[in-house]
């Protein structure tokens, strides 16, 4: 909770500030997670849901020339998934999501302030 919420809302509020001054994009890292809950993983999959409810409210808080989303990823290749879940293979890899963090900052006009985006 505290890196993935706190973190999260600390971030938000101190940038968002200077943001609506000049404009500019926030992109907050959720999860799949956050999207459906996973059994043994109940307090990580509040916290990736709390990401897309601060993420949907901040949205509608804030200046039309600042946007906030959401990325969601499914099953990163990294260690804390090869920790939980030893036997299974993840859906992406990390360079996949770089890419799409990427991808929304060129293409932002393709994306809703306050939307979920989700990467599978």
């Amino acid at each position: 909770m505290d890196v993935n919420v706190k973190g999260v809302f600390f971030n938000m509020k101190h940038v968002i500030p200077e943001m609506e001054n000049h404009g500019g994009l926030i992109i907050n890292i959720s999860s799949g997670a956050g999207k459906m809950g996973i059994p043994t993983l109940s307090v990580y999959c509040a916290s990736k849901f709390a990401v897309i409810g601060l993420t949907e409210a901040a949205a509608l808080e804030v200046r039309r020339n600042v946007k906030i989303v959401a990325l969601c990823p499914a099953s990163v290749d990294i260690g804390m998934f090869k920790r939980l879940f030893p036997e299974e293979k993840a859906d992406i890899e990390p360079e996949e999501v770089a890419e799409k963090v990427a991808d929304i900052c060129v293409h932002h006009e393709k994306y809703n302030s306050g939307e979920s985006i989700e990467l599978y």
